[in-house]
């Protein structure tokens, strides 16, 4: 089966789009994948992997129209140009709409260090610490990407009887269809990633927290699946 995945992925053919920053100059180039092209007629937004800067991105004649996406207004006190009593227009809300990650995470300087990280991309993030508080919130949320430590079970805490693989089990028996990233502190994360029950479970990918660039290989880990959808 690895084989058959991995010659697909070989003979795949993509092509290049090359992309400079207009905040912080930086160049990076996207390869978008032939089969694919025909849904970046409705436009997909990315982010500079640099800055954060989020780009609108259309298939057009001959090639494809980059467009840089205004910074989403804060609608509060007084009304914004084109909104009535601080409400956003149609137009606008087309424009602003981003997606959500939900982040859970027991550990509060690590919840910290993603927000932080996180601020200035093209996405909303909402930051709990225990399964059972996502269960919650994404009852009342749309949410597009969860981010899972695999390990919040509190034996002291009755509010945090479950672990990552326990909330994902749940998120999935609720007929949720959310793409997933797992964290873990665990330094042998082939160990873990290789089980195919992790698939069942829509998990995108492992980030291991031991090294000390884990939020930078989250941040292009989520990048790459809201990309891809």
């Amino acid at each position: 089966m690895k084989g058959i995945l991995k010659e697909k992925k070989m003979t795949e053919k993509k092509e290049p789009l090359e992309i400079k920053c207009s905040s912080c100059s930086a160049h990076f180039r996207l390869w978008i994948p032939v089969g694919k092209m025909g849904e970046w007629e409705r436009g997909s937004t990315i982010n500079c992997i640099r800055c954060g800067s989020p780009y609108l991105i259309k298939k057009a004649a001959g090639g494809f129209e980059v467009t840089q996406v205004p910074t989403p207004r804060v609608y509060a006190g007084t009304p914004a140009p084109g909104t009535a009593h601080g409400v956003p227009s149609a137009e606008e809300s087309r424009i602003h709409e981003v997606e959500t990650v939900l982040l859970v995470e027991d550990d509060r300087l690590s919840r910290k260090m993603v927000e932080n990280s996180f601020k200035g991309m093209d996405l909303r993030l909402i930051a709990t610490a225990s399964g059972e508080e996502a269960l919650h919130i994404l009852d009342r949320e749309k949410v597009h990407l969860l981010v899972v430590d695999l390990y919040l079970k509190d034996p002291a805490n009755p509010r945090s009887m479950m672990d990552g693989e326990d909330l994902l089990k749940k998120v999935a028996q609720f007929g949720y269809n959310i793409p997933a990233i797992v964290t873990t502190g665990k330094e042998m994360i082939d160990d873990i990633s290789m089980e195919p029950k992790w698939f069942d479970l829509h998990v995108k990918g492992f980030i291991q927290k031991g090294n000390p660039f884990w939020v930078d290989d989250l941040k292009e880990k989520v990048a790459d699946v809201m990309l891809k959808g």
